[in-house]
């Protein structure tokens, strides 16, 4: 059974850049949130959804930006995400073994 959870919670947090140091602060709302399943955050930024799927001992994370035009290459909004999801996957390798 999903369970929908509309209330609404806060994020903040702070991308850098390791060849740089460049420090990147961003935050939000997340508006919509189903546990183990699905985020969804504020409409007023670009939106992001992140949807959770059970794979027996997987997960499958699909991961949708909308509200902004972006490319790979853009040292921006695409770069920065292609570069955080890469990250995680590398965690979360590491955390397995």
């Amino acid at each position: 059974m999903r369970t929908l959870i509309k209330e609404i919670f806060n994020y903040r947090y702070m991308m850098v850049n390791l060849e740089t140091g460049e420090e990147y602060p961003t935050g939000g709302v997340f508006l919509d949130v189903v546990p183990f399943e699905q985020l969804v955050n504020d409409p007023n930024s670009p939106v992001v959804t992140l949807t959770l799927i059970a794979q027996g001992d997987r997960t499958e994370m699909i991961f949708h930006l909308h509200g902004v035009a972006d490319h790979p290459g853009d040292k921006y909004m695409y770069d920065l995400w292609s570069d955080a999801l890469d990250t995680l996957m590398t965690h979360l390798h590491d955390q397995k073994q």
